[in-house]
């Protein structure tokens, strides 16, 4: 059911399936639905969980390091093979306001999203950092899932994008690091 209901997310979109949807797609009636899941959300939050999982492992493994740049090393090389790992299963989520609004819901989800922003932000960050990290997660996102790059084998995808992630938001490859702008605690230190 959770894999029908994945396909047709990904051709209208959470918000754009029914459970009616899903029902007709499958073959059953909408109560053999409501029977395996009482919302649409829950059957999202099937899907997603196990990516949070894997996402709230790598955290505990990355908080667990001494310094902030191998804490941030370390995400960035999980983050990107997570996505590799689920480049076929995360498809359908791509771009989908929905997720944002149900991940904000669930205050478990929320706190593991934080936690992963604030590993590869780090404690002393400005706006261009946080642009940056909006830009090297939703670009290597879209390119580990996006049909026209299937081609590319994962190694290869993989060396690609952690190097797009680094040169996003590692501190002397990202374009203007050194431009002098405050960051968030000398903001909020005035």
């Amino acid at each position: 059911m959770v894999a029908v209901a994945v396909g047709l997310f990904a051709e209208h979109g959470v918000q754009g399936t029914s459970l009616q949807m899903i029902a007709d797609r499958i073959g059953v009636g909408k109560a053999a639905v409501y029977y395996q899941f009482k919302s649409k959300d829950d059957i999202v939050l099937a899907t997603l969980r196990p990516i949070f999982e894997d996402l709230a492992r790598l955290i505990e493994r990355a908080e667990a390091l001494p310094h902030s740049a191998s804490r941030q090393d370390m995400t960035i090389e999980g983050v990107v093979d997570l996505m590799i790992r689920q480049r076929h299963a995360a498809f359908p989520f791509r771009r989908d306001r929905y997720i944002d609004h149900l991940v904000a819901r669930h205050p478990e989800l929320q706190a593991t999203a934080d936690r992963f922003r604030a590993l590869l932000l780090g404690p002393d960050h400005d706006y261009t950092t946080r642009v940056s990290l909006a830009v090297a997660v939703t670009g290597s996102y879209y390119c580990a899932t996006v049909s026209t790059l299937k081609d590319i084998s994962a190694p290869q995808l993989r060396a690609v994008l952690l190097s797009y992630f680094r040169q996003c938001l590692v501190p002397g490859q990202r374009a203007g690091a050194a431009s002098g702008q405050p960051t968030e605690a000398s903001r909020d230190a005035t």
